[in-house]
């Protein structure tokens, strides 16, 4: 009877676990099915302010002599004085007394010159006198024309020739003498010395190497485009032409970061058929600070330092003013010139804008803008025209993209 009760309920329990799961399999629950939605990427945008802005110019080059050129001698001999300035590096002024050479036979020709004149003026004073009586002679004694010969006129003019050669012939040998004493041609500085005492020299044999010390040049490649940034002397006319634009020139010196201040003076006017580049010459006057007066107080923050030549430096040359100009990071511009426009719904839309100028870290827009549009910046690989975006305006961005422009393009105008 136990038994049977026990299989009772089994059986009752398997059929109640079969119907519930009928129950589960033919009406399953009922879930409520969600839409799924897609949200729009955010994206930096920056809002269009235009500006007015100086376009600096980066190059760099080599400081350089303005002249420079081998010292030769103009006579032979034995050198018998140096000066203590001509040594490598020595400083020298115009008119100096560098080298002197033996002038011994230079004084002994002088003296036979100048007896040779001597010579030549007493036949020509016996000459002109024996001219004089022969016309007398002739007014006196002669009929009709007289004969050039019977006046003397061909011997006359003789001894007139021979004095001016003697004479040409002592200014010679004045300037010959004048040559043993090698002076400096300009203000300067020895960059070699190729002789020592005692040493015998023949005509144009080389004493050394110097160079001007009042003004030192820097050669500045530029492109072609960078041409309509600056101002430079198209003319060169050193009388007349005006000063071009400024340059600052810095360089690491003394384990220090140095800096001159120099002119644009010239264009060499060649395009350079490998580069495509035009060469600018910067010229910075008394390098060696030679006359320029010393600071007022030791305690200066920047003394004057001087601008050795042969050194290498990085060169901004001051540009000229723009206006309208739209400053942009360089990640803004996509392919053909064009930039991605934000509308009022907050779609991408783009825009195709004439590049002024363009570097690295920034674009230079002069038009295909207008002022209070929002451009995107970054936030997508793939920019589509047309798509829903999120823009945050970078509220800080101007202020970065002012401070980066005055290090690397130009200036901005001032307030």
């Amino acid at each position: 009877m136990k038994a049977r009760r026990q299989l009772f309920i089994a059986l009752l329990v398997a059929f109640a676990g079969i119907l519930a799961a009928s129950a589960i399999i033919f009406s399953p629950p009922q879930t409520e099915q969600q839409e799924e939605v897609v949200k729009p990427p955010t994206v930096q945008a920056i809002e269009v302010k235009f500006e007015r802005l100086r376009m600096d110019v980066r190059s760099q080059g080599r400081v350089m002599a303005q002249t420079e050129i081998d010292l030769v001698s103009g006579v032979s001999g034995n050198i018998i004085k140096i000066s203590p300035a001509f040594v490598s590096g020595g400083f020298f002024k115009k008119g100096d007394l560098l080298v002197s050479i033996d002038p011994a036979e230079y004084d002994l020709r002088v003296a036979q010159a100048q007896a040779r004149v001597m010579e030549a003026q007493y036949q020509l004073t016996r000459e002109e006198a024996e001219a004089a009586q022969a016309q007398d002679e002739w007014q006196y004694l002669g009929q009709g024309e007289p004969n050039p010969l019977s006046l003397r006129i061909p011997q006359l003019k003789e001894k007139k020739a021979k004095l001016v050669a003697e004479q040409e012939e002592l200014r010679n040998a004045r300037l010959l003498r004048q040559r043993t004493e090698i002076r400096a041609p300009f203000n300067g500085r020895v960059r070699s010395k190729e002789v020592g005492m005692g040493q015998y020299l023949s005509s144009g044999a080389v004493l050394g190497r110097i160079y001007n010390s009042d003004l030192a040049e820097v050669r500045l490649p530029l492109s072609t485009q960078e041409l309509a940034f600056i101002d430079f002397p198209e003319h060169v006319n050193a009388a007349s032409a005006p000063k071009g634009a400024t340059v600052s020139l810095t360089a690491h010196y003394q384990g220090q970061q140095r800096t001159w201040s120099a002119h644009i003076v010239r264009s060499e006017g060649v395009i350079d058929p490998d580069t495509g580049m035009v060469v600018v010459v910067a010229q910075i006057p008394d390098p060696f600070l030679l006359g320029a007066n010393k600071p007022a107080s030791s305690s200066a923050k920047s003394p004057s330092t001087i601008l050795p030549v042969g050194l290498f430096v990085e060169a901004i040359i001051e540009g000229r003013w723009f206006d309208g100009l739209v400053v942009l990071p360089a990640s803004a511009m996509l392919k053909d010139n064009r930039v991605a426009v934000i509308d009022r719904e907050d779609r991408l839309r783009f825009h195709r804008v004439e590049v002024f100028r363009k570097t690295r870290e920034q674009v230079i827009v002069k038009a295909g803008l207008s002022a209070g549009e929002r451009v995107f910046v970054s936030g997508l690989l793939h920019p589509v025209d047309g798509m829903q975006v999120v823009p945050v305006v970078a509220r800080e961005m101007d202020k970065q993209i002012a401070l980066e422009q005055a290090q690397t393009i130009g200036k901005p105008a001032l307030p």
